[in-house]
């Protein structure tokens, strides 16, 4: 007799068939982060899958972790390119606040101070 929990019915099809022999190139805690490298590495060519995102998406509120798998061969390639992707992230965003409001905000303070010594000294 045929069992209806939901979970005992994924269908497998969709995967590719050396995804027995699939090597985690990375692994994601977000879903959004794990999708956005999956397809980094789909664009250039490189066949790919994630684990665990339905289960992710589904229990957002358990830690869990979502693995990208690549096929052996193109393992190494796989890793630098996802390695390069993150090295190009790393500083600060164009156009973003780096630090300068920080200063600007430091400047006034010192500006404040010597106006009021400035002041104090006069008077």
């Amino acid at each position: 007799m045929p069992s209806n929990d939901i979970l005992d019915h994924y269908a497998f099809d969709d995967l590719p068939e050396w995804s027995g022999e699939g090597e985690v190139v990375a692994k994601f805690y977000s879903t959004l982060e794990a999708e956005v490298a999956a397809a980094r590495l789909r664009a250039e060519g490189i066949h790919c899958f994630l684990a665990n995102s339905i289960s992710q998406s589904i229990t957002p509120h358990l830690p869990g972790i979502i693995r990208l798998h690549a096929h052996p061969m193109d393992a190494d390639q796989a890793r630098e390119i996802l390695q390069e992707a993150s090295i190009e992230t790393d500083g600060p965003l164009p156009g973003k606040n780096s630090g300068t409001g920080a200063i600007l905000l430091l400047a006034i303070i010192i500006g404040l101070i010597l106006a009021w010594l400035l002041v104090q000294s006069i008077g």
